[in-house]
């Protein structure tokens, strides 16, 4: 839809899945799935802690297909959608790949969590966790690429 200058934040708090959604120019230059400090103004966040299908505490789009969520994303986050726009092919790639895995699987990446142990920003790989009853669980080995470094020279 053009705005491939959306990017994601997936991780855990505190033991729900949550998706930050948020212009390229909010992540960090070191890691493509961090969010700056700062920047959580400028991000529309998804939480499983009760939203089920309800994506955004949205009770009218729980029928909706992609698309159509997606044009009630822009709707509804303009000034997110508008810092959105533009194209990104590298980072629409991966993000397809990251999509096409996940769909196959019982996994959802996560670059955030309660007890994580190191830095998000020092990780070396996208981790993939298993959502149970109790919360995300290691898979020990769900691994993915991490996103392309966003690129600011037009930024």
């Amino acid at each position: 839809m053009g705005y491939q200058h959306l990017r994601i934040m997936p991780y855990a708090y505190p033991l729900a899945w949550r998706l930050a959604i948020a212009p390229r120019s909010c992540f960090s230059e070191a890691h493509g799935a961090i969010l700056m400090e700062g920047t959580h103004g400028s991000t529309a966040t998804y939480s499983a802690a009760g939203g089920g299908n309800h994506y955004f505490d949205w009770r009218d789009a729980e029928r909706l297909n992609a698309r159509s969520l997606a044009e009630l994303f822009v709707q509804r986050f303009p000034a997110i959608a508008a810092r959105g726009r533009g194209s990104d092919w590298a980072y629409a790639g991966w993000l397809c790949d990251l999509i096409s895995v996940i769909e196959r699987c019982d996994y959802l990446p996560l670059v955030l969590w309660e007890d994580i142990e190191e830095e998000p920003e020092s990780l070396q790989y996208l981790p993939l966790w298993s959502m149970g009853e109790d919360g995300p669980q290691d898979t020990a080995g769900g691994q993915f690429a991490l996103p392309p470094l966003r690129d600011t020279t037009d930024l």
